[in-house]
């Protein structure tokens, strides 16, 4: 029998709706960093949107900034778990143009994401890097993954990391874009982004 099979019913009812409340608090947070800023964004008023006591805030996260870089780091995750795309059947640049396309839908449908972007990057800098920093490991590992398989030229780890910043340069602006009045529209950002990049990746020709 599994450990959590075999956790008495009562115990299993508590830690569920333990959770619940811990995701209904960053969800207030959620709400609360985009409409007033990350930094005016008040415990009282997060608590009040959750519908919790303040000392319950302070009993799932520590503080406000353990509550924020909390925030942050899930939004990060959320975001990432929907970015896992089948790699069986895709080259490098097939995989970077389906999930710049899920990167591109995801800014569409969640516009607080993009508003507490842009306060961590002006209010809390440091949170900022830890979530970029999840970020451009993964730019990393996509392309250590396509010179692997042959789709890039080999490169050095320093080539590697400068371009991994590069990329992610683009993609983190991109959201203004999204965000202004005149978006162009995915598939032009999608076909413009993938010329860039296959521009940039592909082995010189002066050099061959």
């Amino acid at each position: 029998m599994k450990k959590e099979d075999s956790m008495k019913p009562e115990l299993r009812g508590k830690y569920a709706r333990s959770e619940d409340t811990r995701e209904r608090i960053l969800a207030a947070a959620l709400e609360e960093c985009a409409q007033v800023g990350i930094h005016k964004a008040s415990m009282a008023n997060i608590a009040a949107r959750a519908d919790v006591a303040v000392g319950i805030l302070n009993y799932h996260f520590g503080s406000r900034k353990g509550m924020l870089h909390e925030l942050m780091s899930t939004q990060v995750q959320n975001f990432w778990s929907g970015m896992s795309l089948p790699r069986a059947a895709r080259g490098y640049f097939e995989q970077e143009a389906a999930m710049l396309r899920v990167y591109l839908e995801f800014l569409h449908a969640n516009p607080n994401y993009v508003q507490l972007a842009e306060e961590i990057r002006r209010h809390e800098p440091e949170l900022y890097q830890q979530g970029t920093g999840i970020q451009l490991e993964y730019v990393i590992k996509r392309l250590e993954t396509g010179i692997d398989r042959g789709d890039l030229p080999t490169m050095v780890n320093d080539e590697i990391r400068t371009r991994a910043y590069l990329i992610l340069g683009a993609y983190t602006f991109l959201d203004r874009l999204v965000e202004g009045d005149n978006y162009p529209g995915d598939e032009f950002v999608i076909t413009t982004v993938m010329k860039m990049l296959k521009n940039g990746l592909t082995p010189d020709s002066t050099n061959s």
